[in-house]
This record gives structure tokens, C-alpha cells and sequence, in this order.
């Protein structure tokens, strides 16, 4: 009997031990998928003055939750940093180039490039569009993809513009 109290302590102190580093291991990912953020958005002051703007905006596309982050602008491009809640982590990957731009003039701003990290119930990411000369007012941001489709109107007031 000892020696079954023995090895159940063991296998108990085993799993947690495992559960412990698992646990590390996810914590240093997060930090790490952040770091890489925060050297994109460094990265486009190499276009020229950026311009930030704070958008929050959320869309429910059946139970996942898309956020519109924040539009940066620079003279070569304009870029969309998003985030994704999915209630099944692995269920589906986000498509990109369902999301679409539109300025105040109506013009659909052309995709050039994305990129997404994963988090640990969904995504977050970047997605590259042609520049916007001089933004108007607002922007509209459109996810259409096969049946779901949305639509948000984004006004947009610069970073510490009285939002």
C-alpha cells in the first residue's frame, strides 16, 4: 500500500510539474508575439511621419469578435492592426482579404500584405493597404466572406483629438 501512496505522490508532483512548464512556455509566447508588435509598428516610421489613430471597434461575426485596434498612416501605406476572439481556438483561420477599406470618397483601398500571430483564443494582426491621401472624416471597414458579411462606419479623430 506505501508503495502505492509513493507513486501517486510522484505521477501527482509529475503532472503538475508538466502543467507548471506548459504554462511558462505560454506566458513567454504572449510576451514574445507582443515584442514583435510593437517592432512592426516601429517599423513604419522608415515610410515618414506616421499618423495613429485609435479605432476599438468591434464586430461580432457569429460569435467571434473582430477589433479594429488602430489605423496607422505613413506616406507608402495605410495599416490595420486588428485582434480576433474566437470562442473555438481551433476551429477556423481568419481570412485577410475578407477585410476591406473604403475612404470618405468611396474608393476601396487596395490589400497588399498581412500578417497574424496567434494567441491563445485567436489571433492578432497586421493588414497592409494602399496610402490614403488625406483622410476625411471617417473610413468605412467591410468583412465580407462567402454568407457573413458587416460593415462599420470608423470616424476618425487623430490620438488625443478629443476622443
Amino acid at each position: 500500500m506505501r508503495i502505492v501512496a509513493i507513486a501517486g505522490t510522484i505521477i501527482r508532483r509529475s503532472i503538475i510539474v508538466i502543467f507548471g512548464l506548459l504554462l511558462i512556455i505560454q506566458a513567454v509566447s504572449l510576451i514574445v508575439s507582443n515584442s514583435s508588435d510593437k517592432e512592426f509598428i516601429k517599423s513604419l516610421n522608415h515610410d515618414g511621419p506616421v499618423t495613429k489613430y485609435t479605432l476599438n471597434k468591434k464586430i461580432d461575426m457569429d460569435g467571434d469578435i473582430f477589433t479594429a485596434k488602430e489605423l496607422y498612416l505613413t506616406s507608402k501605406k495605410t495599416v490595420l492592426h486588428y485582434s480576433i476572439s474566437k470562442q473555438d481556438p481551433g476551429g477556423w483561420s481568419f481570412p485577410n482579404s475578407a477585410i476591406k477599406l473604403i475612404n470618405s470618397n468611396g474608393e476601396e483601398l487596395m490589400q497588399h500584405s498581412s500578417s497574424s500571430s496567434s494567441t491563445g483564443r485567436g489571433e492578432t494582426g497586421f493588414i497592409s493597404f494602399n496610402e490614403m491621401n488625406e483622410p476625411l472624416g471617417s473610413i468605412t471597414l467591410k468583412y465580407e466572406w462567402y454568407d457573413r458579411q458587416a460593415e462599420i462606419n470608423i470616424p476618425l479623430a487623430k490620438d488625443g483629438e478629443g476622443q
